[in-house]
């Protein structure tokens, strides 16, 4: 399943390098969601009429969910938190709200890209720095299953999280990501010269680097911070 979001999100990736703010996130977000419900009238009824569209919001409980989903994932993603599952009351609400983020998000670009929807006097934008912290939380989680101590219990953590393959290594790019840096970057400090060298080594063709390598070269960069579950 993991591979099936990375493949499916990376295609759109913004420079590694770019910041991005939470408030640009929620409005994605919103845009987003709304932009998913225009569209769905627009294929099936011709137009995103308002009653019928606040009729699909009231069915699927507002766009606050979308929101508060969001927020936890450009939380985990960019800021290293994440908030842990403490039952299973808690885990099924975890795993719904992250599942239905990447759903929407990930159906929300061809239908407004196709559809184009107003809503609310307003063209939807695009979900692009949303479907990026989602692929950079993924990354984040490959390194964390490996190096973390409290992804070992994985029913915790969301399961877009947890069915993230455990291989032991990150790429380039991926390190990248998770150091706001270029790839370029990347590729320099892993030069013989470096004064901090990046240690790699090769996985078939590409050049990777070991997880517990990467955790450890990653804590001297200003754009990483380590993660804290809890």
């Amino acid at each position: 399943m993991s591979t099936y979001w990375r493949e499916k999100f990376e295609h759109t990736l913004l420079p590694s390098e770019k910041q991005l703010g939470l408030d640009s996130i929620l409005q994605e977000a919103q845009d987003a969601y709304w932009g998913y419900l225009g569209a769905s009238l627009m294929a099936f009824g011709g137009e995103a009429d308002p009653v019928k569209l606040e009729s699909m919001d009231r069915e699927l409980n507002g766009e606050n969910p979308m929101r508060v989903a969001a927020n936890d994932c450009y939380d985990y993603a960019i800021n290293g938190r994440l908030r842990l599952a403490k039952d299973g009351v808690e885990q099924t609400q975890m795993n719904d709200s992250w599942y239905r983020l990447a759903m929407v998000v990930l159906s929300a670009r061809p239908a407004i890209e196709v559809f184009s929807p107003r809503v609310k006097g307003r063209e939807m934008v695009l979900p692009t720095g949303l479907e990026y912290i989602l692929f950079l939380s993924l990354v984040r989680a490959r390194l964390d299953l490996d190096t973390h101590p409290k992804f070992e219990d994985q029913e915790a953590i969301p399961m877009f999280l947890s069915c993230e393959e455990n291989i032991g290594y990150l790429t380039l790019k991926e390190i990248a990501a998770l150091g706001q840096m270029s790839e370029r970057a990347v590729r320099n400090a892993a030069q013989p010269t470096a004064a901090d060298r990046l240690y790699t080594r090769k996985e078939g063709i590409q050049t990777v680097v070991d997880s517990e390598e990467a955790l450890r070269w990653l804590k001297g960069r200003r754009g990483f911070v380590v993660t804290r579950a809890d």
